[in-house]
């Protein structure tokens, strides 16, 4: 019976063996085809990284226990500083599924905006939970009633939410297909989408680009009015 459980002991040794070998050797071939694209398109790659986006408030999806940002990717889309990274984190008590520490991959990707932005989180209605966060109010203001409808908008400015959500881009965003699938948050100096699932770089790119289309409609004037630390 002893020979049988020491059999069985060394077969549990050798198989966690093999899965840490095969678990390190994917993140080093990984690391090495997100080294090439960075290289490739002129672009910054970093492993690790602790805060890829400084102090922005990252989306409640986001929130959990040992977050790591990693893949880490930066770089120019015309004349937006662009960033696009894995983020995992373990689900907090309350989101896990029985006794399990599921870990969780999100992907980044975050425009630099032309100035400091309000904390804005905009979605579809059916793309998740509409629970605020933090308890923010609405802060939506006069925002167009069909917009409303399609879409939860939570914002800490109303001021600012409404200079983001004017008409014109709110029509634009009821139309364009991505935000069906690109939940947006304004934070800091950002403005970013998150979607679950690995980093794929060029279609990060394509998250990249509708951000990017967001700023532009942006009135110039939400930015300016607001001092640094506002």
């Amino acid at each position: 019976m002893e020979g049988v459980l020491a059999v069985i002991a060394l077969v549990a040794v050798v198989g966690s063996a093999g899965a840490i070998t095969v678990a390190a050797h994917f993140r080093t071939e990984r690391s090495s085809e997100m080294r090439a694209w960075a290289r490739e398109h002129g672009w910054h790659y970093t492993e690790h990284h602790p805060r890829p986006l400084e102090d922005a408030v990252l989306p409640r999806p986001l929130r959990g226990e040992h977050a790591r940002a990693q893949h880490v990717l930066t770089g120019r889309r015309g004349q937006y500083l662009v960033t696009a990274f894995e983020h995992t984190h373990t689900a907090s008590a309350p989101d896990r599924r029985g006794t399990g520490r599921a870990r969780h991959t999100y992907r980044v990707v975050a425009v630099r905006t032309p100035g400091p932005a309000a904390d804005l989180e905009i979605r579809r209605r059916d793309l998740a939970r509409t629970a605020p966060d933090h308890g923010a109010g609405d802060g939506s203001g006069d925002v167009d009633p069909a917009f409303g409808t399609a879409f939860h908008a939570v914002g800490s400015d109303a001021e600012f939410t409404r200079s983001v959500l004017d008409h014109d881009t709110a029509a634009w965003l009821l139309a364009d297909a991505r935000s069906r699938s690109l939940p947006v948050r304004f934070t800091g100096d950002y403005v970013l989408t998150w979607a679950p699932m690995g980093l794929d770089p060029d279609r990060a790119l394509t998250a990249a680009d509708y951000l990017i289309e967001l700023v532009n409609r942006i009135p110039a004037q939400a930015w300016q009015r607001r001092a640094p630390g506002a």
